[in-house]
């Protein structure tokens, strides 16, 4: 039987120093990352190296810096230029993939939906260029309305992929952003289809699988319908600290490294059943 594809994601373990953090994740059990973190903090070739010391394969590229400096003017021009700079960043990691939701940060002063909207599809269709030269993919991911001002749905991100008219882009959504933000779990994964790039797991509470109620076997099987062999990409947060804060301690940090293991166990035999 295939063996379920399954990652993590970086931010989630709260630690900056890349020897720790790489090493960290490979006790837990992975193999893959979606790497985030502070473009202008981190060197490539560091974040390479530490990678491949422990075999760890980098898939995506997630900014943590995607906001407007305090001092600069968020503009289109300027998070085009802004992205564009993380976009040659995660080309110097040799990954292939870099996302794009944070755009709609960029977007908080703008009060119109409408003018919102055409903001994140004109600086996506530029960023495509930007992509295409470099070669490499963009992801665009729908996020709960309490960590983006817009793009929520699965119909918006059908949206900016119609209207930016895109070649590099794909699109990605995550079952907690998804039970705040959807009528339903499954119908968004079918509007997505081919165009789903990965998909995001933690629980309704933002937990492991399990601490929610959140059906996943119900998800993987739409999961199979859709002919869907990406990755999947684990994004817990621990009851306590939750919805953003990281592991403050040695015991928080053992609980969240055994959520992410029972989790893995979980999922593959979801995936063998």
């Amino acid at each position: 039987m295939k063996k379920a594809k399954i990652a993590v994601i970086t931010w989630t373990y709260g630690i900056e120093d890349l020897e720790t953090l790489f090493s960290t994740i490979r006790a837990t059990g992975f193999e893959a990352v979606q790497f985030c973190g502070d473009h202008k903090t981190y060197h490539p070739t560091d974040v390479v190296a530490k990678a491949q010391k422990y075999g760890i394969e980098i898939l995506t590229f997630d900014p943590t810096n995607y906001k407007p400096d305090e001092s600069e003017n968020p503009t289109l021009e300027n998070a085009v230029k802004h992205y564009t700079e993380i976009l040659g960043f995660a080309k110097a990691i040799g990954t292939p993939v870099a996302t794009l939701q944070g755009i709609s940060v960029w977007t908080k002063d703008i009060k119109d939906y409408e003018k919102a909207m055409q903001f994140i599809i004109e600086a996506v269709r530029r960023l495509d260029k930007v992509a295409q030269n470099l070669h490499i993919a963009l992801t665009y991911e729908a996020c709960n309305q309490y960590e983006i001002p817009w793009v929520q749905t699965a119909d918006e991100l059908l949206r900016i992929y119609r209207e930016s008219q895109a070649k590099n882009l794909l699109l990605v959504l995550d079952s907690f952003h998804m039970n705040i933000c959807e009528t339903d779990m499954l119908s968004p994964l079918r509007k997505i289809g081919k165009l789903l790039h990965s998909y995001h797991v933690s629980d309704s509470g933002r937990g492991g699988i399990g601490t929610g109620h959140i059906d996943y076997v119900a998800q993987y099987k739409v999961l199979q319908e859709i002919g869907f062999d990406g990755y999947v990409f684990f994004e817990f947060v621990l009851p306590e600290i939750r919805p953003y804060k990281l592991p403050m301690n040695e015991k928080q940090m053992e609980q969240f490294i055994q959520q992410n293991k029972y989790s893995i166990q979980l999922w593959n035999a979801i995936a063998e059943s």
